[in-house]
């Protein structure tokens, strides 16, 4: 067996994951290949996340509330503390902690569904992916 990749999800992906049984099934089947990094400031804004309206609900349906999945998201990943404060995506200067968290990781890919993430391509050494292109990549 290779090395395992080392992947940031931004918070985009984390909700989708949480919220869609064909991510959520897609992560579980291929989670085996990759180690997952999350920074402080991005659990931050899951937890915020959760707490919307439109989010809570479809969540609520799934049985799970947002303690669980906090919990979820502390047993598959790896926390890492950045050190750096980036200044990369002007546009929406929330990205930038997803772009720090990968630092820290020295992560091989960003998965995100966020545009401004998407443009870049690569940040550094680091790919910058949808969805469907990384977890294509497994099969």
């Amino acid at each position: 067996m290779g090395k395992k990749v080392k992947v940031v999800f931004d918070t985009n992906i984390w909700i989708s994951i949480f919220m869609e049984k064909k991510l959520r099934d897609q992560f579980l089947r291929t989670k085996q290949n990759f180690t997952v990094y999350v920074s402080d400031d991005i659990a931050l804004e899951i937890s915020k996340v959760l707490q919307y309206p439109k989010v809570s609900t479809v969540i609520r349906k799934t049985g799970l509330n947002e303690k669980d999945l906090l919990r979820i998201l502390k047993v598959n990943s790896i926390k890492v503390k950045p050190e750096v404060k980036l200044h990369a995506v002007n546009q929406d200067v929330k990205d930038n902690k997803i772009l720090e968290c990968a630092l820290a990781a020295n992560a091989d890919v960003i998965v995100t569904g966020d545009k401004h993430l998407l443009s870049m391509g690569k940040f550094k050494r680091t790919k910058i992916l949808t969805p469907r292109e990384f977890f294509d990549s497994f099969t």
